[in-house]
């Protein structure tokens, strides 16, 4: 799908003696990406193909509260991703003491670093299979990412049962940094506490280790969303009336995440969005993969 600042940029270019935009060169990939539309200006799910920064890499035990129970280490079921060559989880424990089971890390600087309020944040959530999956309050807010300099200051993110899915769940506040969420009280300092907060059906709903499991607290910068074209790219085909471009991820890049988006972008100082692609599959991308996406761009006249 060409959007329609893509057509707006081609039409610039070609008429203009001193076009107003960049040609597109850079590309990012994405998940669970929507239907296509011309008024498109970026990927549903972008997602941080280089590294950005590990706030949390899932080795270190939350402390549990309310209905939740410390956790504990999953070396069997975790993800990949960030940089990180651990092999850890953690299971979240929840005993029937309330509804609303807690967890929590109270200082991020000690295990990892620090969150900053000026960009988002992702983590990893998995939930094991649809017993697990139906102890989620069904109605309203069932899980809430809380991210601040206290537990009683922080920015939020909530979810409902209709965002979550058996397996593993991409939790992310996407392009909103976490300044810009929801504020309960007053964050000041380091951000520094991380807590997560499932909400049941029931107090008495419980989960043992498997059912639940996070992993990597990160956050990303504009520039760790986006790749530039392959050498030698674009090329252009002059007798078809064709343009080629390819978008190359490598085996370090983009870990841990199903693709199933690709969009194409200039170098404007707010980058536009110009031609956007759904795959008609989602691609597994682990750490022995490398992508090639080939993307054509022709003129027909009719």
């Amino acid at each position: 799908m060409k959007t329609t600042n893509g057509f707006n940029v081609m039409l610039n270019r070609y008429y203009k003696a001193v076009p107003d935009y960049t040609a597109p060169s850079k590309g990012k990939v994405g998940i669970n990406q929507a239907v296509l539309s011309e008024a498109d200006t970026d990927l549903t799910y972008a997602i941080p193909i280089t590294n950005g920064t590990i706030n949390d890499d899932g080795d270190n035990q939350l402390t549990g509260s309310n209905g939740g129970d410390n956790t504990t280490d999953n070396t069997t079921t975790y993800k990949q991703g960030g940089g990180v060559t651990d092999a850890t989880a953690q299971n979240l424990i929840a005993n029937n003491g309330n509804a609303t089971k807690t967890w929590t890390i109270a200082d991020l600087s000690a295990l990892g670093t620090n969150a900053v309020g000026t960009q988002p944040f992702g983590l990893w959530l998995y939930i094991k299979d649809a017993t697990a999956l139906a102890k989620f309050l069904t109605a309203g807010t069932c899980l809430e990412v809380k991210l601040g300099s206290a537990v009683g200051d922080y920015y939020s993110k909530t979810f409902e049962a209709s965002d979550l899915s058996t397996g593993w769940n991409w939790i992310t506040s996407n392009i909103t940094n976490i300044e810009d969420l929801t504020e309960t009280g007053t964050v000041a300092g380091n951000i520094d506490t991380f807590i997560i907060e499932v909400t049941t059906n029931n107090a008495t709903d419980e989960f043992i280790a498997g059912d639940v499991i996070y992993d990597l607290l990160r956050q990303w910068a504009e520039s760790d969303l986006i790749v530039s074209f392959a050498t030698g790219y674009p090329t252009f085909d002059e007798t078809n009336n064709e343009a080629t471009t390819r978008i190359e991820i490598n085996t370090v890049q983009a870990n841990g995440f199903n693709l199933n988006g690709v969009g194409q972008f200039n170098t404007d100082v707010t980058p536009l969005l110009t031609d956007t692609f759904k795959l008609y599959t989602n691609f597994s991308k682990e750490n022995t993969d490398e992508f090639a996406f080939i993307l054509y761009d022709r003129l027909k006249r009719r």
